[in-house]
């Protein structure tokens, strides 16, 4: 069973602005997490960062997301640049 996605207002901002070639990317790369979250690859855990628990990795985006396994829910966070993914907020 697939997960539920949702994204906050933050996360869909940064998707309008990314590139047509990028946003098809990212979202192909959403919903493949979303039909199994547990086995996709470029997906860490994050150690000390209060804004996610988790990311992905999308070429040189960085998808930031929790899950809730119970419920069966991704809630994305924000979709930012390398350079910008792990800075301090």
């Amino acid at each position: 069973m697939a997960y539920e996605v949702s994204f906050t207002e933050a996360a869909l901002k940064s998707l309008q602005r990314c590139s047509l070639k990028d946003k098809k990317l990212i979202i192909g790369n959403i919903e493949q997490l979303a039909v199994d979250p547990l086995r996709k690859s470029n997906v860490k855990k994050l150690v000390d960062f209060d804004a996610a628990a988790f990311r992905m990795r999308v070429g040189n985006y960085r998808i930031l997301f929790d899950r809730e396994d119970d419920l069966k829910i991704i809630d994305i966070i924000d979709i930012l640049q390398r350079k910008q993914a792990y800075q301090k907020r």
